[in-house]
């Protein structure tokens, strides 16, 4: 497997940790608390979210032309 390939991989898997994280923890306990963070943080997770269909587009575009290997 090219770098490249693991990197992508990687790099997807560490977005959605974090926008899980965001998701199930930070934002709820933002909210709950009533901080000013809240839209930090609802524009970090949209931003994230984002990301994650570019990379997951980007695997699959180099799945189909067969650069995977």
């Amino acid at each position: 497997m090219q770098n490249i390939n693991y990197d992508l991989i990687k790099v997807l898997h560490m977005n959605q940790r974090l926008s899980w994280f965001i998701e199930h923890h930070a934002l709820p306990d933002a909210n709950t608390a009533k901080c000013h963070s809240v839209p930090a943080l609802e524009k970090m997770l949209a931003d994230l979210k984002g990301h994650e269909k570019a990379i997951s587009a980007e695997i699959g575009m180099r799945v189909g032309a067969k650069v995977w290997e």
